[in-house]
Formats: structure tokens, C-alpha cells, sequence
């Protein structure tokens, strides 16, 4: 059988219902695909598409990166998206991502999620669709991890070639692969939105320290950065410590905060927001003193 032109991977686990995800499959205007459900319920899911695209897979070891490593490895197509169940797609989402591969010169394609729907896009609309050949400064530019799973298409082979998404715990291990595939090639962007993702869960937890810092610390040790993307690979690594401490003194752990400011950043890469990070980490650890306490009054 020839193959189809995009592997839509669907992770599944335990929490959001999978019915909406594949709901808004069977909406397509494109139908070149195969559908990849991995995990835990992927064969009663298989079952319940109805659909021949549709195939279930094991998967070996927990969590969602697994289920997505497998979904690469066994995908037939040479591009690949990505569905989380919770998420959905607008009709044209696929034509539009594969539409953007026509150039062939990218390793990713990826779109303006809406947050919610009807809901506000992640990035403003201002910014223009087209080649993004520093997906480090573009990130910088926007102030926001600007890829999300459910709104981006990734060329399968340079998706191995990068090691897939990582296993090994830490924060973020979507943009960990990311910022590795943006030393593959380019990116391309597709600005009209088609990808609609699920409400986020608010936690209280601890933050990790995010993967992809210490990955692209060890890279641009290593001189495995090209030199034409090595400064905002170095701005990059710093924006992502400085906005760590920043969450960790949020969450009232600001001796911690101190110390990555102290270890992991360089002030002299982002002046503005490694002082702000600074000065929200003392308010978050100081009590003032009430009202006439300093003037010695009882």
C-alpha cells in the first residue's frame, strides 16, 4: 500500500475524553492519513473510530513522550502530527500544516492554537505566517514557548535524527525536542488558527528545571549549535532560567530562585528580566516589618 502523507499520532492516558479528538479527525478536508492511538484504551478507541486509518499500539514504559516516540517509530508517513485527547482540530487543520511542507524547506510546521474555543490565539495575529529560520529568536520575539504538540506537524526523519522527545524527567519535554529540531532546519509558520487546545490544568507543584536549558547548555558546550543560531540559542537557555527562578519564587520558594539566578543565568543577557526575577524573589522571601516597627516603636 503506498503510504499515507501524515501520521497523526494520538497519545492516550488517563483524564481527558478522546472522543472530541477524534471527532474533529473525521472533519478533515484532508484525508491522507493514518491515525496512531498509543497507549492505554487505543485498541477500544481503534474499535470505536470505525475508521481502517485508525490502528492501535502498545506502547513500553509510562507517560506521554513514550507514547509519542512509539507513534514516530511505527508511523508510515513522512510528516507527522500530533493529537492529544482534550485537544481538537478545525477541518482544515491538516490542509493547512501540509500545504506549508510544499516548500521543502522545513523541518517542522507548526500553528496558532487557539486557547479554548471560541478562544484567543497563543500568538497574536500580527505576526506574519511564513519561514522562521531562528526558531530560538522567534520564541524570544513572542515571549512564548510558540509550539504546541497539538498544532504542529514534524518531519519524521529529522524527529529521530533530533532523539525523538525525551524520557528522563525534567520540565518540558516537547519544547526539549523542539529546540533540538531547530538545529535540523528551519521552521515554517502557519498563523491562521486551526488547532484548538483544552483548558490547562493549574498546578501547584514544584516546577522541574526545564530539559531544554540544560540541553542546549550541553549543545553550545559541545559547539553542536551553528554558529548563526548560537546567540539566541544562549538568549534562549537564559530566558528559560530566568522565567524558572521567576516561577519558583511565585510559588514561595525563593531560596531556590536565588540559587538558579545565581548558578544558571547570565545577568548581562536579559539585564531587565534577570532584575525583575531578582527583586521578585526578596519580596517573595521578606516579611515587612509593621508600620513604625523600624523607628523602634512598641
Amino acid at each position: 500500500m503506498r503510504p499515507p502523507r501524515v501520521s497523526v499520532v494520538l497519545p492516550l492516558r488517563a483524564g481527558p475524553p478522546v472522543e472530541p479528538a477524534l471527532a474533529s479527525l473525521r472533519t478533515q478536508t484532508f484525508g491522507d492519513y493514518e491515525v496512531l492511538a498509543v497507549g492505554e484504551g487505543a485498541a477500544e478507541a481503534a474499535a470505536g473510530a470505525a475508521d481502517p486509518r485508525v490502528r492501535a499500539l502498545r506502547v513500553e514504559g509510562a507517560g506521554r513522550s513514550a507514547a509519542r516516540n512509539r507513534g514516530i517509530g511505527a508511523a508510515r508517513a513522512e510528516w507527522v502530527a500530533f493529537l492529544d485527547p482534550g485537544d481538537a482540530w478545525r477541518p482544515d487543520h491538516l490542509a493547512e500544516l501540509v500545504a506549508a511542507t510544499r516548500f521543502g524547506d522545513a523541518v517542522a510546521v507548526f500553528g496558532n492554537p487557539l486557547l479554548g474555543e471560541p478562544g484567543r490565539p497563543l500568538l497574536p495575529m500580527s505576526v506574519p505566517a511564513g519561514r522562521v529560520s531562528d526558531p530560538f529568536d522567534f520564541a524570544l520575539r513572542i515571549g512564548d514557548a510558540p509550539l504546541r504538540a497539538s498544532a504542529v506537524l514534524v518531519e519524521r526523519a529529522a524527529a529521530i535524527e533530533a532523539g525523538l522527545f525525551p524520557l528522563r524527567c525534567g520540565g518540558g519535554p516537547e519544547l526539549d525536542l523542539w529546540g533540538r529540531l531547530a538545529l535540523q532546519g528551519c521552521f515554517r509558520y502557519v498563523a491562521r488558527p486551526t488547532a484548538v487546545l483544552g483548558p490547562a490544568v493549574p498546578s501547584r507543584r514544584v516546577p522541574a528545571p526545564p530539559l531544554l536549558a540544560a540541553t542546549l547548555g550541553r549543545l553550545l558546550d559541545e559547539g553542536a549549535v551553528p554558529a548563526e543560531l548560537a546567540p539566541s540559542a544562549r538568549r534562549c537557555r537564559n530566558r528559560l532560567t530566568l522565567d524558572h527562578a521567576r516561577r519558583l519564587a511565585g510559588l514561595g520558594r525563593p531560596a531556590e530562585a536565588r540559587v538558579v539566578l545565581a548558578r544558571d543565568c547570565v545577568p548581562g543577557l536579559d539585564p531587565a528580566r534577570y532584575l525583575a526575577a531578582l527583586a521578585r524573589t526578596w519580596r517573595a522571601g521578606r516579611a515587612w516589618p509593621a508600620p513604625g516597627a523600624l523607628a523602634g516603636s512598641p
